[in-house]
């Protein structure tokens, strides 16, 4: 019996960790401690995959749409709500200054992610 595989069929774990590592990496330029990036990213692959994973059986018809990661839902909330809550874990001294450089935010925006966030999670 031969399987073929469909077209459609998600990438490969590997492929997002990459493209992931490559986005973060660009992103911090060196202003976060490789340790600690290496960990942001594999959480963060570990949460997209786990989402696509569950899109692609819960929406056959996105398929297509969830087969391959695509760099903007990186800047989603809830990935975001991911790396703050960690380096809030992980960093309290640097928390702000290390949730800036991978959000991509200056101090005015980080202020108002952090009322959304607030507002979120106490509604």
């Amino acid at each position: 019996m031969t399987f073929w595989k469909t077209e459609n069929s998600i990438e490969p774990k590997k492929n997002f960790y990459t493209e992931i590592e490559e986005y973060y990496t660009g992103i911090s330029n060196n202003r976060i401690p490789t340790e600690l990036l290496t960990e942001i990213i594999a959480k963060v692959t570990e949460k997209i995959y786990a989402d696509y994973q569950r899109f692609w059986k819960q929406y056959p018809k996105s398929r297509k749409r969830y087969s391959k990661l695509k760099l903007e839902d990186l800047e989603h909330d809830f990935v975001y709500f991911l790396i703050t809550e960690f380096f809030q874990k992980t960093e309290p001294n640097e928390y702000r200054n290390y949730s800036k450089v991978l959000l991509n935010m200056n101090d005015k925006e980080f202020d108002k992610y952090e009322e959304r966030k607030y507002w979120y999670e106490n509604k």
